[in-house]
C-alpha cells in the first residue's frame, strides 16, 4: 500500500469515527424524552419540573459550542473529541449511583456542557482531511450520522427501556460511549490541512470583491438584517428540536395513544426526513442560484420556508388523531426546519470577513441553541395548567408551531445578504476615501 492510498484509508476511517460519534452524541440527547415517562412516574416529577430538568440540558450548552470551538484552533481535535466523549460516559454516573432530581440536573449540565461544542469541533477535525472540493460527501455522511443517532436508534433505546428500566438505556449509552473512546484513541489522528489556505480562498471569492472590508464592527454584523433572520428561523427550528427531543415521545404516547414501543419506531421517521431532506433542499438552493436567483431567496428564503412549513405541521398535528396522517405531520414537522441551520451558516458566509467569521458563527449558534434552553420548560408549565395532560401537549404544540410560522415569515422578510454586502462594501469606500483624503491633506499644506 502506498503512502497516499494509506492516507485515503485513514481519512476514511476517521470519517466513520465522527460519524459514530455524532451518532453517540445525538442519541445521549434524545434519550431524555424517550426516557421521559418512567422517569417522571418514578420521580414522580410534574412535567413544570421535568421540562426544567430537561432544559437544564442547555445551561452551559451554547456558551461551552462557543468556548471550545475557539480553543480547537489551539488544540488539537483528536483530544477535544476524546474528551467529550470521555465525559459524556462520566455524566451519566451520578444516575447510576442515585437517581434523584438533583443528580438528573448534574447529569444533563455536565452532559450539555460536553455535548455542545460537538458538531462544530467533528466539523473541523473533518475539514483537517479533506480540501474544500472533497468536504461534500464526507460533511454529508456526519450529518447522516447525527441524524442517526437522534432518530435511527430509537427503537434499540426504547426496547432497553421497556425490557431493563430507564437506567439501563443511560448505562448502556454510557458504555458504548467508553468504547468509542477506546477506538479513537487508536485510530484518532490530526489531519494534515490547516485552515490558512481556505482562509484565503474564501477571501477571494465573490461579493463585493477587493473593497469588501477585512474587518467591520461585530455590532454591526450582528445586527444586520441576514444575521438577525437567520438568528431568528434558527432560534424557531431549535424550538421545534427541543420538542422533538423533549416532549414529542410524551406527546405521542399521552394524546395520540401509542404504546412506547411504537413511537420508538415513530421516531425514526423525523431522522429519516432529514437525512433526506437537508440534503435535498442544498441541492435545490445550488441550483437556483446557479440559474440566476439570488442568494436572498435561493437560501434566506428557502430557509425560512422550511421553518414556516414545520411550523404549519405542528399546528395541525392536534387536530389530528393516531394513524398514517399524523404520522406522515410528525415526519414533516419535525424534519423541514433544520435546513435553515445549513442556509443560516452559509448566508452569514457571504456576509462576514473570513477573519471573523468563527466568532460570528458561534455567536450565532448560542442565539439559537436558547430556544433548547426555554422550551422544554415553557412546555411544561403549559401542560401543568391546562385543562388535562392532553389538552396541555396539544396547547403546546400549537404554540410551538404558531411561533415557528411568525419567526419564518420575519426572516424571509429580514434576510438579504446583498443589501448587507452593499452595505458593508459602501462603508469601506467611505472609509477608503476618507483615509485617502487624510493623506492628501498634509501633502496640500506642505505645497502652500
Amino acid at each position: 500500500m502506498t503512502f497516499e492510498t494509506h492516507a485515503r484509508a485513514q481519512r476514511w476511517l476517521i470519517v466513520a469515527g465522527l460519524f459514530f460519534f455524532l451518532a453517540i452524541n445525538f442519541a445521549d440527547k434524545a434519550l431524555i424524552g424517550l426516557a421521559a415517562e418512567p422517569i417522571m412516574r418514578e420521580l414522580n416529577l410534574t412535567h413544570g419540573q421535568f421540562g426544567r430538568i430537561a432544559a437544564s440540558f442547555f445551561t452551559l450548552f451554547s456558551i461551552s459550542a462557543l468556548l471550545v470551538g475557539l480553543l480547537s484552533n489551539r488544540v488539537k481535535t483528536r483530544w477535544l473529541l476524546l474528551a467529550m466523549a470521555v465525559t459524556w460516559s462520566i455524566s451519566q454516573v451520578p444516575l447510576l449511583l442515585y437517581a434523584a432530581p438533583a443528580t438528573l440536573v448534574l447529569s444533563r449540565v455536565l452532559l450539555g456542557a460536553s455535548e455542545g461544542p460537538a458538531f462544530p469541533v467533528a466539523v473541523h477535525a473533518l475539514y483537517k482531511w479533506f480540501p474544500d472540493r472533497e468536504r461534500a460527501v464526507p460533511s454529508a455522511l456526519l450529518t447522516i450520522g447525527a441524524s442517526f443517532g437522534a432518530g435511527l436508534i430509537a427503537p434499540l433505546i426504547t426496547t432497553v427501556i421497556v425490557a431493563f428500566g430507564w437506567r439501563a438505556a443511560f448505562q448502556l449509552l454510557a458504555v458504548v460511549g467508553l468504547v468509542w473512546s477506546a477506538l479513537w484513541l487508536w485510530i484518532g489522528k490530526e489531519g494534515p490541512l490547516g485552515g490558512h489556505d481556505d482562509a484565503r480562498a474564501v477571501a477571494t471569492q465573490g461579493g463585493a470583491g477587493a473593497i469588501y472590508p477585512e474587518r467591520i464592527p461585530l455590532r454591526a454584523l450582528l445586527l444586520s438584517r441576514t444575521c438577525i433572520g437567520s438568528d431568528l428561523a434558527g432560534f424557531a427550528a431549535y424550538v421545534i428540536l427541543t420538542v422533538a427531543t423533549v416532549w414529542l415521545p410524551s406527546y405521542l404516547v399521552r394524546v395520540a395513544g401509542y404504546s412506547l414501543t411504537q413511537v420508538g419506531w415513530i421516531v425514526v421517521l423525523p431522522a429519516f426526513g432529514q437525512m433526506v431532506s437537508s440534503p435535498l433542499l442544498s441541492w435545490w438552493s445550488q441550483r437556483l442560484m446557479a440559474r440566476g436567483v439570488s442568494s436572498r431567496h435561493a437560501r434566506g428564503t428557502l430557509g425560512a420556508v422550511a421553518v414556516v412549513a414545520s411550523g404549519i405541521a405542528l399546528v395541525l398535528m392536534p387536530r389530528l388523531g393516531a394513524g398514517p396522517l399524523l404520522i406522515a405531520t410528525v415526519t414533516v414537522g419535525f424534519s423541514l426546519a433544520s435546513f435553515t441551520f445549513v442556509s443560516g451558516m452559509t448566508l452569514a458566509g457571504e456576509i462576514v470577513p473570513a477573519a471573523q467569521r468563527g466568532g460570528v458563527l458561534g455567536i450565532n449558534i448560542c442565539i439559537a441553541t436558547l430556544g433548547g434552553l426555554v422550551t422544554p420548560a415553557v412546555i411544561g408549565y403549559v401542560i401543568d395548567h391546562a385543562a388535562s395532560q392532553a389538552a396541555g401537549f396539544q396547547t403546546g404544540m400549537l404554540l410551538a408551531g404558531a411561533f415557528a410560522i411568525a419567526a419564518g415569515l420575519v426572516a424571509a422578510v429580514l434576510i438579504h445578504p446583498e443589501a448587507d454586502r452593499e452595505r458593508f462594501a459602501a462603508r469601506a469606500r467611505h472609509e477608503q476615501r476618507e483615509q485617502q483624503a487624510q493623506m492628501a491633506s498634509p501633502l496640500v499644506s506642505g505645497e502652500r
